[in-house]
């Protein structure tokens, strides 16, 4: 037990996980924390390893090769809560969780790699995650694989000026996740219902499913796709935006908030609205609710 550094040194099979010589221990066994360091091959062969207890797993800054496939993802499982990634090639990795005590695990994604046309750099994957940290560049998916249903998050932080995607099977372990995006360059889209979504910088992109409460407050947010149930509550800012012209589909709103000075864009007007609030005035909010809309005033406090 202890350090055990992938090596990709065995003479016949350099990407299988199961042979000796590819590792500076061993075979990884309960409690090893594997190191998987810049310069080292890939690893493709014997993915299934969800029957060895990890201290830790850690993909380190400057490993450019890949891990897994969209059919067989690299499957660890770890009974501490250490799982970074900051490789820039192209992975699949499924976390489980298994320890008394440690019901669920943090993942910190320094970056990933910037994948290709419809794949992502890493797809990760797992039924506990707790809170899921972006903090750099690349394209990350976390429970895109088709037919994913089991991937569950609590709540998302992406600080980098990443591209994530949060796929359609996606929830909480009861409801639905939440989600800070707080970097100017990054985007986040969400094919899955969501709960709480603050979006301090950067773009948000509702795909499919809805929102129960977003709120734009230097941010903008895209209403995109056809989310079959209204978005419960919106608030933007003086500073945020939302766009309702993206592809132009229907979409209801109910108990939307617009600070003076923001801007709600629907110029097709495939917009729904249920209570719809100005509390500080809109002298300075940019609005297009739709040419053929009608407006009423209910009050004027």
């Amino acid at each position: 037990m202890g350090t055990n550094i992938w090596l990709g040194e065995d003479p016949t099979d350099p990407n299988d996980w199961s042979k000796p010589a590819n590792w500076s221990a061993g075979v990884p066994t309960d409690g090893d924390v594997v190191y998987v360091p810049m310069g080292t091959p890939s690893i493709l062969v014997t993915l299934d390893q969800t029957g060895t207890k990890l201290d830790g797993f850690r993909v380190e800054l400057g490993y450019t090769s890949d891990i897994g496939s969209p059919k067989g993802p690299l499957k660890i499982k770890l009974k501490v809560d250490d799982f970074q990634y900051e490789g820039t090639g192209t992975a699949f990795i499924d976390v489980s969780v298994d320890a008394p005590g440690l019901p669920d695990f943090s993942p910190v994604i320094g970056r990933c790699g910037k994948g290709a046309t419809g794949t992502h750099g890493l797809v990760l994957s797992g039924q506990k995650i707790k809170t899921l940290q972006f903090n750099g560049t690349g394209k990350l998916g976390v429970g895109t694989t088709p037919g994913d249903t089991l991937t569950r998050v609590e709540t998302v932080e992406v600080s980098g000026a990443g591209s994530l995607d949060i796929g359609p099977g996606v929830q909480a372990s009861a409801g639905d996740p939440d989600l800070t995006v707080s970097n100017v360059a990054a985007t986040v889209n969400a094919d899955c219902d969501m709960y709480e979504v603050d979006v301090f910088s950067g773009v948000y992109r509702q795909r499919a499913g809805f929102w129960h409460t977003a709120r734009a407050h230097a941010g903008t947010i895209y209403a995109s796709g056809d989310s079959g149930s209204a978005n419960l509550n919106t608030e933007i800012d003086a500073e945020g935006a939302l766009y309702n012209n993206e592809n132009n589909t229907g979409r209801s709103f109910t108990n939307v908030t617009i600070t003076d000075g923001g801007t709600w864009m629907d110029p097709a007007g495939t917009g729904t609205y249920t209570n719809v609030d100005f509390p500080t005035g809109m002298g300075r909010c940019t609005l297009d609710f739709g040419r053929d809309k009608r407006l009423t005033v209910a009050d004027i406090p």
